[in-house]
Parts: structure tokens; sequence; C-alpha cells
């Protein structure tokens, strides 16, 4: 007979419908093979009865969602408390593990007593909180009025997690920068990387007279924020100045550029950077592509981006920042990295020149995807984790 574990998630868990349900699906997907899985849902939309569930074999739970966890001006909106329906199922079914992914799902979970609390964590809030206001005040200086909000929104947000993880006996987190900032707060937590399908095919960059870079993703995500903004302002005029006009493109495609930097600029006053809008298939812009540019200095966001590009041998140029989250990506080794606007242009220029350096950090990135994010290894790494017999982390 198959252990019980329950999952609890704050939204249903579809396959290919963003970075956190595509985690989700993953991880959920790997351990159904091994465990009878309850799935409890938070959501006010039940599935129809004809429609199957994307994770097929496992038992489903709808239970109703609120707003939860929400900054407002001086308060956090908490409206919702599961608990006591997630304790019936609990015992209903004679289940002593529970997973719950991120921070709204803990919220339910952390008062329950007598039984194995696992908690997975994406980007901690109220960091997402503080750098959104820092680069929407970079490309707003109105948005300083909301200074105070913000800084008290965070500091109800850390006080939330505080109560929240202190009765959590086993906490993963997502990005390795989030160990040191919840060890700050006295939560002791594990970076693991986690279960990343390979979204491209293997791209084999077609021969090119003038050098096309790329850069993809929500355009309104944090990690886009911050990157628009370096590109426009840094970036593009030191490697105009280093190229000369006409002598390299930068191709941007995501959707919702009305939310972003984008909107902020007139692109024809920057001739060799186009927008492509959004596209679903990217690979015939990929296999075009000398390299993939991450400029953003901000620590969060950007990660199922990266490992998409170590998963398709796509060379990747980042700031340094990108590695506090992706311990993997190493500067010459599995990536190309720089700490300054200046840097960041000579390396642009490298995985364009140096055949030999390319040539083994692609190798060096994929091995490194194979070894921890692919879907099989980082499952079997999450399995062994919330196995482990010690209570804590």
């Amino acid at each position: 007979m198959k252990k019980k574990i329950c999952i609890i998630t704050d939204i249903p868990v579809e396959k290919g419908k963003g970075a956190s349900l595509e985690i989700y699906y993953q991880y959920i997907n790997y351990l159904k093979k091994k465990y009878d899985i309850f799935h409890i849902i938070f959501s006010n939309i039940k599935r129809g009865k004809n429609k199957k569930s994307d994770i097929i074999g496992i038992n489903q739970y709808y239970l109703p969602y609120r707003n939860h966890f929400i900054p407002n001006r001086f308060s956090i909106i908490c409206e919702m408390d599961n608990t006591k329906e997630i304790e019936t199922i609990l015992n209903n079914f004679k289940i002593s593990t529970v997973i719950a992914f991120d921070i709204v799902a803990a919220s339910q979970i952390y008062k329950i007593k007598n039984v194995r609390k696992i908690v997975w964590l994406g980007d901690l809030r109220f960091q997402t909180n503080f750098y959104n206001f820092i680069y929407n005040f970079k490309s707003d200086l109105k948005v300083l009025k909301h200074f105070f909000f913000n800084t008290y929104q965070n500091f109800l947000l850390k006080n939330k997690y505080k109560k929240y993880l202190r009765k959590i006996d086993k906490i993963i987190v997502s990005s390795e920068s989030s160990e040191k900032l919840l060890n700050k707060m006295g939560i002791k937590s594990k970076f693991l990387p986690y279960p990343w399908p390979k979204i491209f095919p293997t791209v084999k960059t077609k021969k090119i007279q003038i050098p096309k870079y790329l850069f993809f993703g929500n355009l309104s995500g944090l990690g886009s924020k911050s990157a628009l903004l370096m590109l426009f302002k840094k970036i593009y005029p030191l490697l105009l100045k280093k190229k000369g006009k006409k002598n390299f493109s930068i191709n941007i495609v995501g959707h919702s550029p009305a939310n972003s930097y984008l909107n902020k600029v007139n692109l024809k006053e920057y001739p060799e950077i186009n927008y492509l809008g959004f596209i679903k298939n990217l690979n015939e812009i990929t296999s075009k592509s000398i390299s993939v540019i991450f400029p953003g200095d901000v620590p969060i966001g950007n990660r199922c981006r990266l490992v998409s590009c170590m998963a398709s041998k796509i060379p990747i140029v980042a700031h340094e920042s990108c590695s506090r989250g992706n311990p993997l990506l190493i500067d010459a080794h599995s990536a190309y990295l720089s700490k300054t606007p200046v840097d960041f242009v000579e390396k642009m220029i490298l995985s364009v020149i140096d055949k030999k350096l390319r040539k083994k950090i692609l190798d060096n990135a994929f091995r490194l995807y194979s070894e921890n994010y692919s879907p099989k290894i980082a499952g079997k790494k999450f399995e062994r984790f919330i196995n482990e017999k010690n209570s804590q982390c």
C-alpha cells in the first residue's frame, strides 16, 4: 500500500500555465508514482464534471478561496481559514504528512498538530514587495509617496512569515538567497533545485552576420522591470558605443508590455531594439539568437527562464545577482556573469567571439541542469529531503 501524502496549493495546478504551476505539477506528477496523493486546492471555481485534471490518479478536494496574504496600505488582508476542513481530511484518511506549496498554503496548516508539516516557498513576498516598489520608483518618482506604506507592509509580511514558518517541520526554498534572509529571521530552510522540464529543443544557433541578442519573459514581472530599465538606460548606450549603429540587434519577446518599462520608452529612438510581442513558440527566434540576456540587478525573478536556457544550451549573459537565486550559474563556467553594465556589454561581445569558452559554458550549463533541475532528479532530491528523519532543516 502506498504511503499517503497531502499536498496543498492555493490554485488549481495545470501543466504549462506559468512558472509556479509548472513546478507544482512536476512535483506532484513525480510523487504520485510512489505515494497516494490527496491534493487540496483553494479555489472558488470547481472543475466541470467532464473536465479531467492535468494530473491523473490523485484525489482532489476544493476548499473556498478568499483574499489572503495581500498587502493593503496599513494591513495585510488575510480572510481565509480552512484549517479545520484540512484537519478533517487528514484525520478521515489518516494522513501524517502534509506539504504546502508557498506561504498562503502554509498559513492554513501551521496550527495543525500531530502531522509532519513541510513547506515549499517561492519568492518571499516581502522581498518582491520591496523590489517592486524600488523599480516602480526608478521609472516613476511619484511612487515615492508609497514608501511608508511599503516599509510597514514588509514589516507585517515578515511577521506573518515568522508566525507561520516557526511551526513548520521542514522548509524548502526555491531561491538560494531566501536561505540567508529566513535565517536572519530565525527560520531554518534548505535550497533545492526544483523540477523544470526542457521547454525548448536544444538550440543550434544559425550562422548570422550581425549578432542578435534575445530577452524574453513576462514584461511586467519584477525580473523584467529591472532588466528593461538597465537595458535601455545603461546597456544599450554602451553597446552602441562599442559596436556602432546597426551592428547588433536586441529582440524583446513577451506579454504585458503596457505594464512594463517598454511603455515608457519610444522604441524609434532605439533602432537596434525590436519588440516582437508575445511568441508562443520561441524555437525559431532562439535559434537565431547568439545569446539570451538578463541584465536586471534584482536577486529574484528570472529563475525559470534561466533554467530553460541551461536545458536548451542557450548561452546566458546575466547580472551576477541571478546567481544568488541559482548558485549553479557560475561565471565563465555555466554562464557569462557581470557586476557592472560595462562588464555586461563585454560579456555580450565575448559570447560571440570566443567559441571555445562558449562551448564550455553551454556544455556545463546543460550538465548542471541535467544533474539538478531535470524533473526526475529534482523530484528524487525533494523526496529524499521530505523523508529525512530529522524534524528540522
